[in-house]
């Protein structure tokens, strides 16, 4: 039965209990009502016609819907309810709570070339699936079940106590099972709740925390990819156990995500007992790319000897608190600065990756000029760890004046102090006093600016004019416009040379 269909059978049923409305105003009534509906354009006729009975005191639930029905014309408070669909995903089992103690629920989710609704087994019809062999993508006919409305807006259809369910051969008017799973760029944030085919393109560490209803829960964050869109996915307890690093790059599917807007404003998905997750390819073989092959604004894949593991530091980004640290990388061939944030700082921490080789899967590249800039993102996943070779040494280069450019980072520079240090106290935006120090620094290239903040200011403040310095691992800050300086950091190291 189509919803064009539903809606005549009820307009029939109206007109049998109120035959004193004729039915050009019963209709001109319905449409009336259809202006004001707050509701999908989908179900806007039949939440015109309930309202209208409710107004004039007909129970359309308690009509016989004999013939089946399309499950996109479901609404909630239906009986009786026939239809037929293929499952698209069969949810993990569990007990609940009522009057009668706990009790066993099954749910899955069905669908037809009208939509895809939740369906509920109770009791001893649990295991219905399981006595019937119902698999996902087996197509099934459902025969007296009645419908509620579920979370976020979803329908659900539940067995009732004479209800049944068949298997039965595929029908032209089914879709077959991928079909009702959208890519990512088809998601918006009307849909509530969606179910998405994609690949795995980054994931995250398990995390175990205290569930006052569970007793202990896990998540874990993944980022599904599409082309060149990346969606994050938040899995919930059972799921997180699903996905682990090994599965980047594998497609997966997922059913009943919950769409919701991330702390940025940007999409993201979440994945709970409501939930499906299937892993339908496994991770194909990773190509990893040189770094003297990398583009700027790419994600590359590496396998890199990490050679000095600077100390971690906080900064704020957008009202957050996030934890970064600065490493030397190299794969063998050239070098790299990699800097890396939050989680892949206590990885790296825990394998204790100084002196080792580490396979990175979705690295950023910063920048490419005098030096190779390298950042690690939210998709960002070790797979691989491995002994590196002992002959492999850090680069200790000295940078002359002329050759610093803006976003250097952990360099040494050389030269001779020409100003005597001025400390000065700023107040930065957020009312802090802040301590500063700066002075000159030249060669026979050139002179740029020296500056420290806070206690980095003590390992410049006793330098005098004249005197030579080597400042090791500082940065290179932009200046005003076509300016630079040099940045002494918590990891710089200022020691007094002989100038010849």
């Amino acid at each position: 039965m189509s919803r064009e269909e539903l809606i005549q059978r009820y307009i029939e049923a109206i007109l049998e209990k109120r035959k004193d409305i004729s039915r050009e105003e019963l209709i001109r009534r319905i449409e009336e009502k259809k202006k004001h509906a707050r509701v999908s354009e989908a179900y806007r006729g039949v939440w015109a016609v309930f309202s209208l009975a409710n107004e004039l005191g007909i129970r359309l639930e308690e009509v016989s819907l004999e013939k089946e029905i399309k499950i996109g014309s479901i609404v909630s408070g239906l009986t009786s309810i026939s239809t037929r669909g293929r499952v698209i995903a069969v949810l993990e089992p569990r007990e609940v709570e009522s009057n009668d103690g706990k009790i066993m629920i099954s749910r899955a989710i069905i669908g037809d070339s009208s939509g895809w609704c939740y369906l509920y087994l109770w009791r001893e019809k649990a295991n219905l699936f399981q006595e019937l062999g119902v698999n996902v993508g087996d197509a099934i006919k459902i025969v007296r079940a009645y419908s509620k409305e579920g979370r976020l807006g979803t329908v659900e259809i539940h067995l009732g106590n004479n209800g049944s369910i068949s298997k039965i051969e595929d029908s032209p008017d089914i879709p077959p099972r991928e079909a009702f799973f959208k890519r990512l760029g088809e998601i918006s944030y009307s849909d509530n709740v969606v179910n998405v085919k994609a690949m795995v393109m980054g994931v995250s560490q398990l995390k175990r925390f205290s569930d006052p209803i569970r007793g202990e829960g896990a998540l874990r964050r993944i980022i599904l990819a599409d082309g060149d869109l990346r969606i994050p996915l938040t899995l919930w307890h059972e799921h997180s156990f699903k996905v682990t690093e090994k599965d980047v790059f594998s497609t997966v599917l997922i059913a009943g995500a919950r769409v919701r807007r991330g702390l940025s404003g940007s999409l993201e998905l979440e994945l709970d007992s409501m939930g499906y997750l299937e892993i339908v390819s496994k991770t194909e073989k990773v190509e990893y790319s040189a770094l003297s092959k990398t583009d700027i604004g790419k994600l590359v894949n590496l396998r890199l000897y990490v050679l000095k593991m600077f100390k971690e530091n906080t900064v704020s980004l957008g009202g957050r608190i996030r934890r970064v640290m600065d490493t030397i990388v190299s794969d063998g061939e050239s070098y790299a600065i990699l800097t890396c944030w939050n989680g892949v700082i206590d990885r790296l921490r825990q394998m204790d990756a100084e002196g080792k080789k580490i396979s990175f899967l979705n690295v950023i590249v910063r920048s490419r000029g005098r030096q190779i800039l390298l950042s690690t993102t939210s998709s960002t996943t070790i797979i691989g760890v491995e002994e590196g070779p002992s002959n492999l040494k850090i680069p200790e280069a000295t940078y002359r004046i002329d050759e610093l450019e803006p976003g250097m980072r952990k360099i040494h520079v050389e030269g001779v102090v020409s100003t005597t240090p001025e400390e000065q106290e700023v107040v930065s935006t957020s009312g802090e006093r802040i301590r500063l120090c700066r002075l000159n620094l030249m060669d026979d290239t050139g002179i740029v600016e020296v500056v420290a903040w806070r206690e980095n200011t003590s390992k410049i403040m006793g330098l005098r004019p004249g005197v030579g310095v080597r400042i090791k691992w500082c940065n290179v800050r932009e200046r005003g416009i076509g300016r630079i300086c040099i940045e002494v950091t918590g990891d710089s190291e200022v020691e007094m040379i002989d100038i010849e």
